[in-house]
């Protein structure tokens, strides 16, 4: 408990399944959070997910990552309340499935790529410079579609991959500056939503068990390890 006393997260996509858990769990260790949400019903809902743990140490910023002004402005904002961030996670973008790739309309892989490829870009080029060197951490949430074939949601898939293969130069761009990275690629998730619907197994992990696995990471040395498989318990 609190050992993220005085630290500042922000969780791009802390408003999602799984970025929800995340920002429950660093609440929890005694962080402040800032959450930039599209919209405040979004904001909102995520208040109510964590009111019975530090919800005063919750800041929503309204503002849309993938796109660049949405970006600047929260970087902008954060700079001028906090003048740091200790610990940055990415956890963007959405599930697609429905089509083979000579079915794919142009709009939709174009929708596709910036919701799932173009907001990790611009959250790495206007808040990692916001981390503070040495002790900093940028952790990224990825799926288990960054590492197999996925029919149908080839769009989706090829994001994925191309998110590790940019954090994988993130990381080497890095090196020097004593800003950990972290690349967790995770296999299906509890989510609420899931679990509404009866879509769960038993060896699913929850949003917050990734929480703590970040947690647990921020506690330890850092060991140079970049990826993270956390496929099932």
């Amino acid at each position: 408990m609190n050992s993220l006393h005085n630290k500042i997260a922000l969780v791009a996509g802390g408003t999602g399944g799984v970025g929800e858990g995340i920002v429950r769990t660093l609440l929890t260790e005694g962080a402040t959070v800032i959450v930039p949400t599209r919209t405040a019903a979004k904001g909102e809902r995520l208040r109510e997910y964590v009111v019975d743990v530090a919800q005063d140490r919750l800041v929503i910023i309204e503002a849309i990552l993938s796109q660049e002004d949405g970006a600047q402005t929260v970087a902008q904002q954060v700079q001028n309340r906090y003048g740091h961030l200790d610990i940055l996670v990415a956890s963007l973008g959405g599930w697609w499935q429905g089509q083979t790739l000579t079915q794919l309309d142009l709009k939709t892989w174009n929708q596709l790529l910036t919701t799932n490829l173009t907001s990790h870009f611009l959250a790495i080029r206007y808040l990692v410079p916001l981390l503070t060197q040495q002790t900093g951490v940028y952790a990224h949430i990825n799926g288990f579609s960054a590492e197999q074939a996925y029919p149908k949601a080839a769009p989706v898939a090829m994001a994925a991959a191309a998110q590790k293969s940019l954090v994988m130069s993130l990381k080497e761009e890095l090196n020097g500056t004593g800003i950990r990275v972290l690349e967790l690629i995770l296999g299906p998730i509890s989510t609420r939503d899931r679990v509404r619907h009866g879509w769960t197994k038993p060896e699913y992990y929850t949003p917050t068990d990734i929480g703590q696995y970040l947690v647990d990471q921020l506690n330890q040395p850092d060991s140079g390890e970049l990826i993270h498989r956390l496929m099932g318990k």
